[in-house]
């Protein structure tokens, strides 16, 4: 399982798309740096499942709030975690937490400076492309809800990620 913490912005994302020349598109964007948090984790298998969760901050409490809840998922499993080394991952009372739950969860760290590493990159920017760029939110929950949706369609139709998972699952042999 990969996880990761991504952060969307109210004001959105513009990309390039194409029009007619001469004729372009506008997309309102109202000031400020409202934003919502995610933490997510994703399974590289040919069903991929995609876990998420709302954060108000990255930290060693809400990063092990998460950990609960996937551990809650897979109750006959052992379950190996690859993440990045932000610094929270790797928190003193998170570690002693861990410790105690050595039979249920391991975490291993991918090396510094490599997303390329990690599958959950390429959700969060399906999530973005299929949801925020070009669009115009009015405020944090008008974006939360887009968000919601996309992370529920993830859930409910593991297809919906094969294809963004594709080069980190194994072919059949």
């Amino acid at each position: 399982m990969f996880e990761d913490e991504v952060i969307f912005q109210v004001s959105g994302s513009t990309m390039r798309s194409w029009a007619v020349k001469g004729v372009g598109a506008t997309v309102n964007s109202l000031p400020g740096r409202s934003s919502m948090k995610a933490l997510g984790a994703v399974t590289a298998e040919s069903n991929p499942r995609f876990h998420f969760r709302f954060a108000p901050v990255f930290n060693q409490e809400t990063f092990e709030a998460f950990l609960r809840q996937i551990i809650r998922q897979y109750p006959k499993t052992k379950i190996h975690m690859v993440l990045d080394n932000v610094r929270y991952h790797h928190a003193k009372r998170l570690q002693t937490w861990l410790k105690t739950q050595k039979k249920r969860i391991e975490l291993h760290f991918l090396p510094a400076y490599s997303p390329q590493f990690n599958p959950i990159d390429k959700v969060w920017k399906a999530t973005k492309k299929a949801s925020i760029h070009n669009r115009f939110f009015q405020n944090t929950d008008h974006l939360h809800a887009t968000i919601f949706r996309r992370f529920n369609r993830f859930q409910g139709n593991p297809c919906s990620l094969r294809g963004i998972m594709r080069s980190y699952v194994p072919d059949k042999l």
